[in-house]
């Protein structure tokens, strides 16, 4: 993801949109809580965890994805 993606989603996270990502190195999906100047930190199977947006990919899950609508 790049730094556009990145402050797109931590944009619908602030307007209180669910957004959900994939980490492409560890295949984890996890609900974004918040994020940080240059990390998403997400919420996977009851654990918080702190990821680079370089290493992932928004989910077709998320309520913003370009995919939502399939």
């Amino acid at each position: 993801m790049d730094r556009k993606e990145f402050a797109r989603c931590c944009q619908a996270i602030e307007d209180g949109v669910e957004v959900y990502l994939e980490n492409i190195a560890s295949h984890e999906t996890g609900k974004v809580l918040f994020c940080t100047t240059d990390q998403f930190r997400v919420e996977v199977a009851g654990q918080r965890q702190a990821w680079q947006p370089e290493s992932c990919e928004e989910s077709s899950s998320s309520t913003e994805s370009p995919h939502g609508n399939l």
